[in-house]
């Protein structure tokens, strides 16, 4: 196996241009006055839009984008404290007892439907050992039937599939 050919030179660098000659000639002896200070008129950076401004925003969990210390607002002023007036219930609910008022020792037999404003509890003393009253705890807690008693349940929508 032959080794491989040595690289290639470099080109030569072109030889460095002849710095400008003025064409009159200067006097040899020139006297130096204190440098004049430099005001400069421009701005050194030219004025950018805003939209041409991009800021690096951080975003927080959530995705919101943070505030930088620059653009927090002072705090809103907080709203007025609103004025208290005592809870009077009205004549309908007055005397039923409501989710508040139930305890261990009432009944916790519900009345009416929770959706509507008249809906409460039984309220009536327990019958001892169970949540709801002697008169609830009738309809709670009924005897089942021995099973060869009762009637097979009806199939539903009204009879057996048929091919």
């Amino acid at each position: 196996a032959a080794p491989p050919p040595p690289p290639a030179p470099p080109p030569p660098a072109p030889p460095p241009a002849p710095a400008p000659r003025a064409a009159s000639p200067t006097p040899a002896v020139t006297q130096v006055s204190a440098p004049k200070p430099i005001t400069i008129t421009t701005p050194l950076e030219p004025e950018r839009s805003p939209e041409s401004m991009r800021m690096v925003r951080s975003v927080g969990p959530g995705g919101f984008v943070r505030q930088a210390p620059g653009e927090q607002q002072a705090p809103s002023t907080p709203a007025p404290p609103r004025r208290l007036v005592p809870a009077k219930p009205s004549p309908e609910v007055a005397g039923k007892t409501s989710l508040l008022d139930l305890s261990d020792k009432v009944c916790k037999w519900p009345l009416g439907h929770p959706g509507e404003p008249d809906f409460h509890f039984c309220g009536e003393k327990v019958n001892p050992g169970f949540p709801y009253c002697v008169e609830h705890c009738g309809h709670a807690y009924q005897a089942q039937l021995p099973r060869r008693d009762r009637r097979a349940a009806p199939l539903p929508f009204g009879g057996p599939r048929m091919r």
